[in-house]
């Protein structure tokens, strides 16, 4: 398990931990209920008001001003966002679920990299809440697990598959260091095996959708996206 769970932290950084300053305007209430949904799980807009906010808080306090950044970084998140529901949905049909062990078993894991209470204060720091930060650790781990037994324990691996494929990895390993050849069958399996399914990702994820269909509510959306006519002037200047 610990090989998905370090995925989710790369996830992480990049997607939640980031503060929450730099607030985008949040939509007027009662406009809409969903920015995004599939399946039966969707995405409020006080959700995506949330996680606009922590991304934007990696930016300068004037970013928004940069109109054709700034609606690139509202459509890359309703991509993150888009995926996220097709991913949940086909997991809540497959029955996956994340047990408390398990929670417990990857939380430990994260602050194994965050000596003394120096994980709280990182929280803190980035204005993150522990709860906030819970409930999307679990997330990832129900969207990985289904991953894995979905996509990567179907992987096909062939005798000569793992041949070709250790080959290519000692080639690459000895022209950096020599010693640093891994001889580990499994190992090379499972990097074999993580390999392939990354490369079958977007066909395989393409196909989910067609079973759990996106749908953006345009009318929300539009509450997050600042001056599309400007934006498309800058474009084609």
């Amino acid at each position: 398990m610990r090989c998905p769970i370090r995925t989710f932290i790369l996830f992480l950084t990049g997607f939640v931990f980031l503060g929450a300053s730099g607030c985008s305007d949040a939509p007027e209430k009662g406009v809409s209920q969903y920015v995004i949904k599939a399946g039966s799980i969707m995405i409020s807009s006080e959700e995506f008001t949330e996680e606009l906010d922590l991304k934007l808080a990696a930016y300068p306090y004037d970013f928004k001003k940069n109109t054709i950044d700034y609606n690139q970084m509202v459509f890359d998140l309703v991509s993150i966002f888009s995926d996220e529901c097709v991913l949940l949905s086909a997991a809540i049909d497959a029955g996956i679920q994340i047990s408390d062990a398990e929670l417990v078993e990857a939380e430990a894991f994260v602050r194994e990299d965050y000596p003394e209470d120096s994980f709280d204060k990182m929280l803190l720091e980035n204005a993150i809440s522990y709860p906030y930060w819970k409930k999307r650790l679990k997330k990832n781990l129900i969207m990985d697990k289904f991953i894995q037994q979905a996509l990567r324990d179907k992987i096909e691996i062939l005798p000569e598959d793992v041949v070709s494929f250790y080959n290519r990895h000692v080639s690459q390993e000895s022209e950096k260091e020599p010693s640093g050849v891994v001889s580990d069958e499994n190992k090379l399996v499972l990097q074999l095996r993580l390999e392939k399914s990354q490369e079958s990702y977007d066909g395989w994820i393409t196909e989910l959708k067609k079973q759990y269909p996106v749908e953006i509510n345009k009318k929300a959306l539009t509450l997050f996206l600042i001056d599309m006519e400007k934006s498309k002037g800058q474009t084609n200047d």
